[in-house]
């Protein structure tokens, strides 16, 4: 019975392995089981001298708008279409940067990251999208945030 509870240990840890995401660039059918047990996640890091109340994250897909962080909270999740994707980042009004993907299946889970932190009335930006349609941003340095 032991021997039997550890196959199944090893199994189910390996599997979970093999299915992360960032394991698979490809486009076949281990992509589609990544996206049912993964889906798309949006992981959200701020440094502590910005207010999340003030972050506002917009996903634009040719005609396609959606808002999907607020106020300090996710309120939807990154849609799961093919093509050509950004996510704005806005902080206090002002857009900030972007991450850009181009996606060649709908069924592809990524892992979003967006970091954001402020210094001297200057905010910076990075993020990266880890999965099969990965993308890393440029740093982005915007100055002059008098009212942070």
């Amino acid at each position: 019975m032991n021997y039997f509870k550890n196959i199944l240990t090893v199994l189910l840890v390996t599997g979970i392995i093999v299915l992360h995401p960032s394991l698979n660039k490809g486009d076949n059918i281990i992509t589609k089981l990544q996206y049912l047990v993964y889906g798309n996640t949006l992981n959200v890091n701020l440094s502590p001298t910005v207010n999340r109340n003030d972050l506002k994250i917009e996903w634009v897909s040719g005609i396609n708008e959606l808002t999907v962080f607020e106020k300090g909270k996710k309120i939807n999740e990154i849609p799961a279409t093919e093509g050509h994707q950004e996510l704005l980042v806005f902080y206090q009004g002002r857009y900030i940067g972007k991450i850009v993907q181009d996606k060649f299946s709908k069924l592809q889970a990524h892992q979003y990251f967006i970091n954001l932190s402020s210094k001297n009335n200057t905010v910076f930006f990075n993020g990266e999208i880890v999965g099969p349609s990965g993308y890393k941003s440029p740093s982005v340095t915007v100055p002059n945030f008098a009212s942070l």
